[in-house]
């Protein structure tokens, strides 16, 4: 998990009905405050939904870097605390629909770090039957955690969000999974073989190199192959711009269009960043450092 862009809510239950507060709304990002807010207060069974929503700090939907699972997440949280109810993030989670298929928003809210999840035990009659998104499988419970280890402190990763449409979600993205899955087992193999032998050694050794050998293997296999051959061709250029660059490790999130490259320190970092805006200047879009995030959400609670 990264430091930054950030999603920050500040959420109190003293207003009179649903109150949200946002300097520049979007249907999306209100119709899941909205949705997320129903299913939690269902789950707890409360009629009176006066909660007041600040949104301060926030980022949309759909780049591939998670701001639906962290929003969602948040306002479950919020909710739950504030009507004194003590659930574990997991529970909240499969509330609010997230986890169906990727472990990895839950529990790095949750935790923060370095997260590989093992999925779910899948076939007729087990815990998931179709290959569908998280979106789409809330019947399933939150994948499962089989490592979290923290990232590097001295890593910077370097998030390139170019102005592009943003990456496949709601029936598109279903579409996709019932279209491509399942990945054939060999090209599945080599993914959890570039996991054991290049991405897990290079975490922990803090070996950037052995790392992204493994990071920038894994854009060329299975699922990720296709997510990145569904993607505007600049993000397919800007990947190839990054492996000229000499990057030692980069990848692009989710269903993009995001892209993130990893440096060994600020130094590089620094250097990279301006000519990645460079590279953008043509067509637009955000370029930010970020630092890692080994602690998870940040919660603060105040009493009035």
């Amino acid at each position: 998990m990264l430091e930054s862009p950030n999603i920050v809510i500040e959420v109190s239950n003293n207003s009179d009905g649903l109150k949200i507060e946002i300097d520049e709304p979007h249907d999306g990002f209100l119709t899941t405050i909205k949705e997320k807010t129903e299913a939690i207060t269902n789950a707890l069974n409360v009629k009176n939904k006066n909660y007041h929503f600040i949104i301060k700090e926030y980022y949309p939907e759909h780049l591939g870097i998670g701001s639906k699972t962290q929003l969602s997440l948040a306002i479950g949280l919020a909710i739950a605390k504030l009507e004194g109810a003590n659930l574990p993030i997991e529970k909240i989670t499969k509330i609010v629909g997230r986890g169906g298929t990727s472990g990895i928003g839950w529990r790095g809210f949750e935790q923060g770090g370095f997260i590989l999840d093992a999925g779910h035990d899948f076939g007729n009659g087990r815990e998931k039957e179709t290959y569908l998104p998280s979106s789409a499988s809330s019947s399933a419970n939150p994948a499962l955690t089989i490592l979290r280890y923290p990232i590097p402190e001295n890593w910077r990763f370097v998030v390139i969000l170019p102005n592009l449409k943003q990456g496949a979600h709601n029936q598109e993205e279903v579409n996709i999974f019932q279209e491509f899955a399942p990945i054939n087992r060999e090209e599945v193999n080599e993914v959890s073989h570039q996991i054991i032998m290049k991405i897990l050694p290079g975490l922990i050794k803090n070996d950037l190199n052995c790392f992204g050998q493994g990071i920038k293997r894994i854009q060329k296999i299975g699922f990720k192959k296709i997510e990145i051959e569904l993607q505007d061709p600049i993000v397919k250029k800007l990947m190839k711009f990054l492996e000229a660059e000499e990057v030692k490790a980069y990848g692009m999130s989710s269903f993009g269009p995001c892209i993130v490259a990893i440096t060994e320190n600020d130094e590089s970092a620094n250097i990279l960043k301006p000519k990645c805006e460079e590279f953008l200047k043509d067509f637009g879009g955000t370029v930010l450092i970020a630092k890692p995030n080994n602690t998870g959400a940040e919660i603060k609670v105040e009493e009035e």
